[in-house]
This record gives structure tokens, C-alpha cells and sequence, in this order.
């Protein structure tokens, strides 16, 4: 989750790890971090990712040169898009979209806001790892308990009945700028989610809305969380 300002440049060929938006198409592109810094990719390790502006992605990386304060040339050992999404509210769903929402079990990982826009969670759940039996993964506001100071959100989880062969984890960014009250610019966020054991969990920060892009900040990790990200 890190990058080359929370970090420090240090060793140059250390590899480190970056979330951010791609600006630029193709061969010629950057990534702009949730730290504020602007990466060059001028070397890119993998031929299976195709640049599109706007989107948001996870970047393995090693700094090659610094350009300025907060501009890098880097390679990109490896990068993958990341999926993104923004809150649900039942109240402006149907009831068939409000079923496939769902109610089964999920871990989190590691959750932290970045950039002034984004709920980051690295979640784990159970499946069979086909492709055939895709799992739907959202954030549900809790209208009737939210207020304008403190903002209550489940992780919701819906397999489809999928059997639970293997644990598997994935990584959404739900973006929450919106879940700031007009005039305000920051707000207490409560994260939920319902565990493998059955049991209501949950952790809680403060979220703030950046102007620009903003270092990230860790709301909640797991004891399993160094072994995923």
C-alpha cells in the first residue's frame, strides 16, 4: 500500500508497491498514487496489462530514477487493475437487487482509506476458484443507523451458493467521497462485515476528503494481512 513518499526512495532497485490511477493510454502512461506522486512507468514487466486512463490499479515497482520531489521514472515489475465501486443504499434499490446483495460470510484482510476518495479492503472468502461461479462483493450503507457525523458501512458478500473448496482473496476500492456531508470534510466511518465464524466484526476511522491526493490511512489489519498484500 505504500509508495516511494510514505516509504522514502532508499534503495533505488528495492521493489515497492503503489495504488493509483493511470493516466495515459497504451505504452505511455503513469501512475498518479494515493501518496500524491507521479510514477513514470518507463519499463513495464508486464505484457498482460493494457493501460486505460482513469483506471485504478495496484502496482508492483522499482524506482529507477527520481525525477523531482514527487515525479519517478519506475518500472513496473508487475500491475493489475483494481476493481472499484461506490456504496450501496437499500433505499434506492429493488428488492431483487437488495437479494443479490447477500448475506454470506466474509474476512477482511487489511482496510485503509487513500487518496481522499477510497475505502480500500483486501478481502478473503471461501469458494471453488472457477470462473464459472463469480462472487458479487459490495458496500451497503446502514441508512437507518448513519449520521451526518458518524457513517456506518457493511461488506457484503454474496456467492451464489458456491461451494467453499478454498480460500481465496480479492481487493475492491469503494469509493466514499460521497458519504461526506455537503458543507463537511471529513466524517467517522464504521466498517462491518459478518465473519466465517459468524460473529459481527468491525473497526473504525476517521475519513477525510483531500483536495489532492493524500498519503494512505490504515483503518484495519488482520494478523494474515502480511501474507496477502
Amino acid at each position: 500500500r505504500d509508495d516511494v513518499e510514505s516509504r522514502g526512495l532508499g534503495d533505488v532497485y528495492k521493489r515497492q508497491e503503489c495504488y493509483g490511477m493511470v493516466e495515459g493510454t497504451g505504452k505511455s502512461f503513469s501512475v498518479k498514487t494515493d501518496g500524491g506522486n507521479t510514477l513514470n512507468v518507463t519499463e513495464n514487466l508486464d505484457a498482460k496489462f493494457q493501460a486505460e486512463d482513469g483506471m485504478r490499479v495496484r502496482m508492483n515497482f522499482t524506482v529507477l530514477e527520481q525525477k523531482s520531489d514527487s515525479e519517478y521514472d519506475v518500472r513496473a515489475n508487475a500491475i493489475g487493475s483494481v476493481l472499484t465501486k461506490k456504496p450501496v443504499r437499500y433505499s434506492e434499490l429493488t428488492q431483487q437487487q437488495i437479494d443479490s446483495i447477500g448475506n454470506d460470510p466474509i474476512e477482511v484482510g487489511s482496510a485503509w482509506f487513500g487518496a481522499g476518495k477510497y475505502l480500500n479492503v483486501i478481502f478473503l472468502i471461501w469458494g471453488s476458484n472457477s470462473e464459472k461461479n463469480p462472487h458479487y462483493i459490495n458496500l451497503a450503507v446502514d441508512e437507518e443507523n448513519s449520521t451526518d457525523d458518524h457513517v456506518i458501512v457493511t461488506l457484503k458478500h454474496n456467492g451464489f451458493g458456491d461451494p467453499r473448496l478454498m480460500q481465496g482473496y480479492g481487493r475492491v476500492s469503494f469509493d466514499i467521497a460521497g458519504l461526506v456531508p455537503a458543507g463537511k470534510k471529513q466524517v467517522n466511518v464504521t466498517l462491518k462485515w459478518i465473519g466465517y465464524d459468524g460473529s459481527m466484526r468491525s473497526d473504525s476511522g476517521v475519513f477525510e476528503l483531500k483536495d489532492e491526493q493524500s498519503p494512505t490511512c490504515l483503518l484495519y489489519t488482520s494478523d494474515a494481512a502480511d501474507d496477502l498484500i
